[in-house]
């Protein structure tokens, strides 16, 4: 049994991958820039909308705690698709090919419904479940421990749908440190985000928060 993190991938997505996947593995000749920056793009606000818009929603939006999530998905989404245009714009197909094997990485597909997703280690998972039963019995002495499960989670987060698409890539000096600075951007303000956020919530949102976050665990055999 492994646990994944897995968000429901969108038809115009799953459409989008496939076709660039055709593309790359049978050499079409038309470069793929365009329509590789802007499926990169989506995935991104993809899994923005998932991973900290969605929490948002749960909130008043004049509280502190939706300031923080809106604040940090700016930053986010800001960062990445500076990055994705720079990155890819000037790109040869060749050189942008290997990105097909982390489309396919990331893939899961459970009762015919295609996710994008990334593996959880058994000892995170069972830490956020442990959290997860805590918060629904009332207990905010588990905010903590949410908290700290959280912020290693937002690094793995970040390898696997950031620091992993860009490995294969082959990128000049100056485009691999413009690159590794955007990362370390995107996990500043995540972790900023999560230390600002969770001490703040009361027991009701807590238990709002983890009954939106907890469907996208998913154990498969």
């Amino acid at each position: 049994m492994a646990t994944y993190y897995a968000i429901p991938c969108p038809e115009g997505l799953r459409k989008n991958f496939a076709v660039l996947i055709h593309n790359f593995e049978n050499d079409i000749g038309a470069p793929q820039n365009q329509l590789l920056i802007a499926v990169a793009n989506e995935y991104t606000d993809k899994i923005i909308e998932v991973m900290i818009l969605g929490n948002s929603q749960l909130l008043d939006e004049d509280t502190f705690a939706a300031k923080v999530l809106n604040n940090v998905a700016s930053v986010v989404k800001a960062t990445a698709h500076t990055l994705i245009k720079q990155v890819l714009h000037k790109m040869k197909n060749q050189e942008m090919a290997p990105l097909t094997a982390q489309i396919r990485a990331r893939k899961l597909v459970i009762d015919e419904q295609e996710f994008i997703s990334f593996p959880v280690v058994p000892e995170l998972a069972q830490r956020y479940r442990q959290c997860f039963m805590a918060i629904r019995n009332g207990d905010m002495t588990a905010r903590i421990p949410l908290m700290e499960a959280m912020l290693e989670f937002s690094l793995v987060a970040n390898h696997y749908f950031y620091t992993e698409s860009i490995r294969p890539l082959k990128l000049g000096l100056i485009t691999r440190k413009i690159a590794d600075l955007g990362g370390v951007t995107i996990n500043k303000a995540s972790q900023a985000a999560i230390k600002k956020l969770i001490p703040q919530l009361n027991i009701e949102e807590l238990q709002g928060f983890i009954d939106y976050l907890e469907p996208f665990f998913v154990d498969v055999d």
